[in-house]
């Protein structure tokens, strides 16, 4: 009577059996001996649990020498290897999307991870039989063997195809990844980021003539060369650190801008410069002819006919009132002390409208106090000009702190 081997399920033909069929149970055992040695199976899982059979002398997954995990599982999935009794030494490639837990019986079993492979051994101790995971081991090699079986490190070096010596590969021995260490490769960090410390330099040159650095407080760029510093750009911006305001923008071949709080105050042109907004200066010298080709000067109006005129001399120097005086008016020259040193002067001029009734000024005020001005041909007017425009020009000259000369005159046109 024919009996089959432990673990592979092999027919073993008693003497003398299987008269007329004796070849093609022996043919079968030959394939199952292949699959054994040879075979790779795919295993097709589906929900949490899979049974592994060997089939005494019929081909089966179990026999199979590597194991392709696939399917769909739910979850996890475990493999139970049957029988129990049956030693076996499996190459496991886990494709599946789900972890896989090879079990045998109630010993340890070995976990191989979706899109892993391990090589597992089950003991066929029956009820506890255990699975142990033979490739956690090939992935240890000891220090004592210097990455090789040899004792010398130098020797290992030169069989791994290293130059570089035991001293120089430790550089690499760094403590915060991305962090710059004295004497240790220079590394990044899971951003792509490298970290200089406050204080550290890169530097630049044989003679570290270029040096960047930030002491805690503040940042440079530092050249300690004999040359010149050259930041070369088709489109030049300095701005802010938020990179949300301008200070300076220069473009290859056109303007080079000066911005303040980002908005355009100097910028130069083909012909010169550009100047938007109000220039104060020291002084200004003109190395050559100065040739003023227009000059406009607004005139705001008014149409106000009674009251104190309040004459702002910050943003205008000529006013017009349209309408016909209706009465004498004070006027007051305001923001004059501020803005004006000693020695230095102001002119202003003020044209009144006068209907059939001619009105006049009568008070006369800087900054709010009472001055009396000196006027044009020795006298004050003390009358308007009847259908007409009375034009006075004021000259407010600051002699000392709050103290003013006042030149003043009175033009009629009609």
């Amino acid at each position: 009577m024919a009996t089959y081997t432990t673990n592979g399920g092999i027919k073993k033909i008693a003497t003398g059996d299987e008269s007329g069929t004796w070849g093609t149970s022996t043919n079968t055992n030959f394939d199952i001996i292949d699959r054994i040695t040879n075979g790779v199976g795919s295993i097709t899982l589906t929900g949490t649990t899979h049974t592994l059979t060997t089939s005494d002398g019929t081909l089966s997954d179990g026999m199979f020498k590597v194991l392709v995990l696939g399917g769909s599982p739910s979850g996890t999935n475990t493999i139970t290897v049957a029988p129990n009794d049956a030693q076996k030494l499996y190459f496991i490639k886990n494709g599946s999307g789900q972890d896989a837990v090879i079990s045998q019986g109630s010993g340890a079993n070995v976990t191989v991870p979706n899109g892993e492979s391990r090589i597992v051994y089950c003991d066929g101790a029956g009820a506890g039989a255990a699975v142990a995971d033979m490739s956690s081991d090939f992935g240890a090699l000891a220090a004592s063997n210097n990455l090789s079986d040899l004792a010398s490190a130098t020797t290992a070096l030169t069989n791994l195809g290293l130059t570089a010596t035991a001293a120089e590969l430790n550089y690499n021995d760094i403590t915060t990844l991305g962090t710059i260490q004295a004497s240790k490769t220079v590394t990044a960090n899971s951003s792509g980021n490298v970290n200089w410390p406050d204080n550290e330099k890169a530097q630049f040159g044989d003679g570290s003539d270029l040096q960047i650095y930030h002491t805690g407080s503040d940042s440079f760029i530092s050249d300690q060369g004999t040359g010149d510093l050259k930041v070369q750009a088709t489109s030049f911006w300095l701005q802010n650190a938020a990179g949300n305001k301008n200070a300076i923008r220069a473009v290859d071949g056109g303007e080079v801008i000066l911005y303040h709080n980002s908005s355009s105050k100097i910028a130069t042109t083909s012909t010169g410069v550009n100047v938007t907004g109000t220039a104060v200066t020291d002084g200004v010298t003109v190395d050559g002819t100065l040739d003023i080709e227009e000059v406009y000067e607004s005139v705001p109006t008014d149409t106000s006919t009674t009251g104190t005129i309040t004459f702002n001399t910050i943003n205008q120097g000529i006013v017009y009132f349209t309408a016909n005086q209706t009465a004498n008016r004070t006027i007051n020259f305001s923001n004059v002390n501020a803005n004006l040193a000693v020695g230095q002067s102001v002119t202003c001029s003020v044209l009144m409208t006068q209907g059939g009734t001619a009105y006049y000024f009568n008070a006369y005020q800087v900054d709010g106090s009472t001055v009396t001005p000196k006027w044009s041909g020795g006298e004050a007017p003390t009358e308007g000009n009847a259908s007409g425009i009375d034009v006075y020009t004021f000259t407010i000259i600051k002699t000392a702190d709050a103290t003013f000369t006042v030149l003043a005159s009175q033009t009629q046109f009609a």
